[in-house]
């Protein structure tokens, strides 16, 4: 079955930065699985997937503009350290949740301040995935109507190995 709309499509994929570094990898874990045409997916990688088969697979480069937007200045904020709960623990490179809703990654720890980056964690990245196609499946109407793959329950017998 090819992949097209209204199909739930099961991946394997590496993920990795313009620069070589792996961002994630599904290797060893169940594949995921997303509704084509859903909009699950980043636009670039559900183009590049319509058409292909189980079995296939592919390398998609998504620049970043197609990705994650840009890196916006106006998302990078300074923050009294008392409007940032248990500062004293934390340390740039954490990424850190505000009463406010607001989350981001702690760049730099002062005394009285502190800065945080509430971008995307990838914006600005230019983007590269090799995927692998695991299944391709028809959606069930219950899918359809959610947007999104429903998970499948398996029973566990209880056997060594079995959950």
């Amino acid at each position: 079955m090819q992949v097209q709309n209204q199909t739930v499509v099961s991946i394997h994929y590496t993920l990795k930065n313009s620069d070589d570094i792996l961002i994630q990898d599904t290797t060893g874990y169940s594949p995921e699985s997303y509704l084509h045409g859903a909009g699950n997916i980043l636009a670039k990688l559900e183009e590049a997937l319509t058409g292909k088969q189980s079995g296939e697979e592919l390398e998609v480069i998504v620049n970043y503009s197609e990705a994650f937007g840009p890196i916006e200045e106006h998302l990078i904020i300074e923050l009294n350290n008392q409007e940032i709960p248990g500062i004293n623990d934390l340390q740039p490179g954490d990424y850190i949740g505000l009463p406010d809703g607001r989350e981001g990654v702690l760049t730099e720890k002062n005394a009285d301040f502190s800065i945080l980056d509430t971008n995307h964690p990838l914006a600005g990245e230019s983007l590269v995935y090799n995927l692998k196609i695991v299944d391709v499946r028809p959606a069930t109407l219950e899918e359809i109507q959610a947007g999104t793959p429903m998970a499948e329950v398996k029973a566990c017998s209880g056997e060594e190995g079995c959950c």
